[in-house]
C-alpha cells in the first residue's frame, strides 16, 4: 500500500529549513504492507505527487505545533510552519476529493480537527494544569461502544490537545483521556479520515490497540470503511 506521509519542518543549526520524517515511522509502518511517498513541505505543487504515484492513502505525522492561525487566532506561536500547515491542508483538500483514507499521529489528529472547523488548546499545561505531561504514559476511554476497542493506555508527546469543546461538530470523539477527557481518537462519520492523539509507531504500553488500528486503516476497515 503506497502511502502520502507528512513530514516536520525544523531549523538546523544553519537557520536553514529542513524537511525530516522519524525512522521509527518507515520501519513500523512497513510490517503493514505500507509503503511511503514523502510529500515536501516546501513544494508549490502538492497534487503533482498523487498524480505522479499511485497513493492509496494519507497519513499526517507528528511534530511541530499547529498555528493558531489556522484556526482563526492571530497569536504568534513559537515552533510552527506555515509551509507545513499549507501542505497538510492541501493533502486534507486532495484526500476528501479521492475519497482516500486518512489517518492523523499526534499533531496529525489535530489538523484534522482544524481542518473540519475545529480549535486546540494551545498549551496544556497552562490551560488545564500539571496532570497531563508529555512522556508520560495515560490511560484512556473509549466512548464510542460500536468501534472494537477497550479501555486501555497510550503514550503521550503532546503540548496542543483537542477537547470535547473544541472538536469540530463536523467529527467524532471515539476516545478521551481518563483524568481530563481530552479527545485522543476522533473520526469523520462518512468520509475514511481518523486520527489518534499517541504514537502507534513508538514504544507503547498496549501494542494492540495500536495493531488493530493500523490493520483497520490499510483494510479499509472500522473507521475507514465508508
Amino acid at each position: 500500500m503506497l502511502i502520502a506521509i507528512s513530514q516536520r519542518c525544523d531549523l538546523n543549526k544553519h537557520k536553514e529549513w529542513m524537511d525530516n520524517l522519524e525512522t521509527s515511522y518507515t520501519s513500523y509502518l512497513e510490517k503493514f504492507g505500507i509503503k511511503l511517498v514523502l510529500i515536501p513541505n516546501f513544494s508549490g505543487d502538492i497534487p503533482y505527487y498523487f498524480e505522479k504515484f499511485p497513493i492509496e492513502g494519507v497519513i499526517l505525522s507528528g511534530g511541530n505545533d499547529i498555528s493558531p492561525r489556522m484556526y482563526g487566532e492571530d497569536v504568534e506561536w513559537p515552533g510552527v510552519s506555515a509551509e507545513r500547515d499549507n501542505t497538510e491542508r492541501k493533502m486534507l483538500e486532495i484526500a476528501v476529493e479521492r475519497k482516500l483514507p486518512v489517518l492523523g499521529i499526534c499533531r496529525g489528529m489535530q489538523m484534522i480537527n482544524v481542518f473540519f472547523g475545529g480549535k486546540l488548546i494551545k498549551n496544556i499545561k497552562e490551560e488545564i494544569g500539571d496532570t497531563h505531561p508529555p512522556g508520560l504514559d495515560h490511560g484512556i476511554r473509549i466512548i464510542d461502544e460500536k468501534e472494537a476497542f477497550n479501555d486501555t493506555k497510550v503514550n503521550s508527546f503532546h503540548n496542543q490537545a483537542v477537547t470535547e469543546g473544541s472538536l469540530s461538530p463536523k467529527l467524532k470523539p471515539f476516545a478521551v483521556s481518563e483524568k481530563e477527557r481530552l479527545v485522543e481518537g476522533l473520526y469523520h462519520p462518512s468520509l475514511p479520515i481518523a486520527g489518534v492523539q499517541w504514537h502507534p509507531e513508538r514504544k507503547s504500553p498496549d501494542k494492540d490497540i495500536n495493531e488493530k488500528l493500523l490493520k483497520a486503516f490499510v483494510k479499509r476497515e472500522l473507521f475507514w470503511k465508508k
